[in-house]
């Protein structure tokens, strides 16, 4: 072999080996700047990146956080971050990593990617974090709390406000807050942390708890009265009136400290409730068929609570605990239904101002019908009342001075006045009943008053007004 030929081997092995060594030493030197081939943080591809390159991108990640503080009985409030200066950064980290990387090594990364997971550090004014701390919300309510125990009275009944039990520890809780904001957590609890305790109970404060017991006691019944479909219970909210008390207000105990049943106020829930539900000669509205809400006053329809009877029961009821859903015993009782709603939705309605009659079966007119009704110039208007048909008769005589009447439909609904045909009349409706009315009976065309005979039953509501 001559020495060209060696010469030419030489070159052709040296070559590659040299632009190898190049490339790798020139590859090195990059990386010197950047990070190595095949680097990931936090899914953000790096190779080749700067610092600053790679603070922005991991920076878009993320967002300022908003801080959840858990306090106790699951209540929470979130802070905002906003005037305290708060910052995310990762470049100290970044370059702690990028100083302690082998530019040398880049070679391996081909083979094996090297993932990082880093977390941004925090920083804000802290000044204005200990002044936002201070004022929020739940720091400044636990800082002017006092522990106490009050008995409280309202619509619901008696209850106790105990303040003595899971005091915030308004100085540790603040550390805690601070100490999460700097190692940049969003979830706080101070439970965890235990910056609640229970305050010392003092001997008033037993007094108070030993007045509780007895009230609790005493608010214990459970009893409903069923009034149609209406219920009335008689719990706490009703029993709390139940206590005697002075006239400052403050409860009363006997001579051996045990609370007073005021049974007048017993007798007084019981009036209440025929205030509330007595319908018998009481004043009334209801919605016509015209479409106005009429009120309407007395009549024989409905019902009256027997109080006298129902006050001795309720009484009795307490003082024994007994629960229990009862129907009221009803003084007298006229009314097909019980409760707030007993006219029900059969009924006979008579506008006596469109001298028009409708009878509604289960919500329905089945029958719509001229009348005419009592003569007003004669002072012989028909009444307004809520009545109802307490009799049905065939060929009947109606009487009164100085006339007899046959009619072959005869439903009496409020003492002498009923609703019967007329076969005598001609017209109906209108203004008839101005000049020319009955002497207080309902005038019915004949063929109507046949179909409603046989469809009415004795007891059906009948509402008359004008």
């Amino acid at each position: 072999m001559n020495r060209k030929t060696n010469i030419f081997w030489l070159v052709f092995i040296v070559t590659p080996v040299v632009l190898v060594i190049v490339i790798y030493l020139s590859l090195a030197y990059y990386y010197k700047g950047g990070f190595n081939y095949g680097t990931w943080i936090n899914n953000v591809y790096c190779t080749g990146k700067s610092v600053e390159e790679i603070n922005t991108e991991l920076l878009e990640k993320y967002q300022k956080p908003i801080i959840t503080v858990q306090l106790n009985n699951g209540i929470s409030q979130t802070i905002t971050t906003d005037n305290i200066d708060y910052q995310l950064s990762f470049t100290t980290q970044l370059q702690q990593l990028l100083m302690e990387q082998n530019p040398y090594e880049w070679v391996k990364n081909m083979f094996i990617s090297d993932y990082r997971i880093l977390l941004p550090e925090v920083s804000f004014n802290q000044d204005k974090a200990l002044v936002m701390i201070d004022s929020l919300l739940f720091i400044e309510e636990a800082k002017k709390a006092t522990p106490n125990v009050v008995i409280t009275l309202d619509e619901d009944g008696y209850h106790l406000l105990d303040t003595t039990k899971q005091i915030l520890d308004t100085e540790h809780a603040k550390e805690v807050i601070y100490n999460a904001l700097s190692e940049g957590e969003s979830q706080i609890s101070l439970l965890d942390d235990e910056c609640y305790y229970d305050a010392s109970v003092t001997e008033k404060m037993h007094e108070t708890y030993e007045l509780w017991y007895k009230i609790q006691a005493f608010q214990d019944f459970h009893f409903v009265y069923q009034l149609g479909n209406d219920l009335e219970d008689v719990d706490e909210k009703v029993v709390c009136d139940w206590i005697k008390i002075n006239e400052d207000g403050d409860i009363v105990l006997d001579e051996n400290g045990d609370l007073i049943l005021d049974e007048t106020m017993v007798r007084d829930y019981i009036a209440s409730l025929a205030s509330k539900y007595d319908t018998l000669d009481t004043t009334r509205q209801f919605m016509s068929t015209r479409g106005d809400l009429v009120t309407i006053e007395g009549g024989t329809y409905g019902n009256r609570l027997d109080q006298e009877t129902e006050y001795e029961y309720l009484l009795n009821a307490y003082k024994n605990k007994s629960s229990e859903t009862r129907i009221p015993e009803y003084e007298k009782k006229t009314a097909l239904y019980e409760g707030s709603d007993d006219i029900g939705n059969t009924y006979i309605e008579i506008d006596m101002t469109n001298q028009i009659m409708y009878y509604y079966k289960e919500g329905i007119i089945q029958l719509e019908t001229p009348v005419v009704t009592g003569n007003t110039s004669r002072k012989m208007g028909t009444p307004a009342r809520v009545c109802y048909v307490y009799g049905k008769q065939k060929n009947r005589i109606l009487r009164g001075p100085n006339y007899a009447a046959h009619v072959n439909y005869w439903m009496p609904v409020n003492g002498n006045i009923g609703i019967h045909d007329a076969k005598w009349r001609d017209e109906f409706g209108g203004e008839i009943y101005k000049t020319d009315g009955s002497h207080g009976c309902i005038n019915t065309p004949y063929d109507a008053m046949s179909e409603l005979y046989e469809m009415v039953e004795i007891g059906t509501p009948v509402v008359m007004f004008y």
